[in-house]
């Protein structure tokens, strides 16, 4: 009988060979957990070395694994982008668990995104857009639901263990079943791709082939809004409707429903005001004489002086109006950015104040280590 969390040893050494002998040995080991929530396959995940067959042994001894966030909140999926993974290792992840295409970091990233960010290959990136194109977007992942860490899969083999049992949430997605039993007579998803020349028709997202595909996502470092750059603790999102990377300050409460989806999606303040205009009201053929009637006084009040007085008069107080606005929107846009410098300056004194005891407690753990030293010294 194996050790406790020998496959964990195995697969922090990256002891792949000894990993995959244990695992076909024994396959509840690919239900090992560490303190940080990481399984057997959150680990081979990790490093480019760990061979297919591998991979392959620990999704068919615990097919949920691949549907397990560690404490971190990523998928394998997630590690496996960071870490360069190839197509094949991709296609593993995708084909397990298809799902995952639609699941996002702690930061709001979607895997394609992500994909970006750490310069996959071309190929990659045609898989995991190939993958958004076959897997439907649902509206569930919109939803915010809990999902099952790993810690709280227990074996027969871990039913001695004191590790507590915990749960995670995965933001701004929905949890899925944690075993995914495909209906009778269904085919199981086949993840094919080409290299896309941006003129596919198939995207999923679209309602009809006449509708326009979304805006390309503009990656910048800062608030498209506010211009303060993104970090840890001011995540980065998209706006669907005009691409461009917002803050959560300037993202919309609600998604917003928008032409080439048919779910809700996210939305910067400017697009989600315009969205929610109502639509202009259905225009109406009038009779005849009643519109040559109309024809003959518009054209009676445009050649007339007082009307055309009356009619600057009013684009003057409609223009007047609209600076007003602007005028009030940059005011408001001012004062959240003053909040954000408040809050900055803030985080600086409590890291400050941080720093100030540290340092203050390794004197004194260096004064005593010296008294002790001395007392040592006195002794002999």
């Amino acid at each position: 009988m194996p050790k406790l969390n020998e496959a964990i040893r195995l697969a922090e050494a990256s002891n792949w060979q000894g990993l995959l002998t244990l695992v076909t040995a024994s396959p509840l080991c690919a239900r090992d957990c560490d303190d940080y929530g990481m399984l057997p396959i959150h680990w081979a995940a990790t490093e480019n070395t760990a061979p297919l067959t591998l991979l392959e042994c620990l999704v068919e001894a615990y097919p949920e694994g691949v549907q397990m966030p560690n404490k971190a909140q990523l998928l394998p999926l997630h590690i496996a982008i960071r870490a360069g993974a190839g197509v094949p290792t991709l296609q593993l992840l995708l084909t397990a668990y298809p799902d995952s295409i639609w699941v996002e970091t702690p930061s709001g990233t979607p895997p394609t995104l992500l994909g970006v960010q750490s310069n996959l290959s071309s190929d990659c990136l045609d898989l995991l857009r190939a993958t958004e194109r076959l897997v439907p977007f649902d509206v569930q992942w919109t939803n915010q639901k809990a999902v099952k860490s790993p810690s709280s899969v227990t074996s027969p083999t871990h039913q001695n263990s004191n590790r507590p049992h915990s749960w995670h949430t995965i933001s701004r997605q929905a949890s899925t079943p944690a075993i995914m039993t495909p209906p009778p007579h269904t085919a199981p998803l086949e993840l094919s791709y080409e290299r896309s020349d941006g003129n596919s028709s198939e995207d999923n997202n679209s309602p009809a082939q006449a509708t326009s595909l979304p805006p390309a996502w503009m990656l910048i470092e800062e608030c498209f809004i506010c211009r303060v750059p993104f970090n840890m603790f001011k995540h980065r999102h998209h706006c669907r409707n005009c691409g461009m990377s917002i803050c959560s300050a300037h993202s919309s409460e609600t998604k917003m429903t928008m032409p080439g989806f048919t779910n809700p999606q996210r939305a910067c303040l400017s697009c989600a005001a315009v969205l929610r205009r109502p639509p202009p009201p259905p225009h109406t053929t009038l009779p005849d004489n009643q519109q040559r009637r109309r024809t003959s006084k518009l054209f009676t009040s445009m050649v007339s002086p007082k009307t055309r007085d009356k009619q600057g008069g009013r684009d003057l107080r409609l223009r007047v109006a609209e600076l007003t606005k602007q005028v009030d929107q940059l005011a408001q846009t001012n004062m959240g950015m003053q909040q954000q410098l408040l809050e900055q300056e803030e985080l600086k004194a409590e890291t400050m104040l941080l720093i100030t005891q540290v340092m203050t407690r390794v004197s004194v753990l260096e004064l005593q280590n010296e008294k002790y030293r001395q007392s040592d010294d006195f002794d002999m």
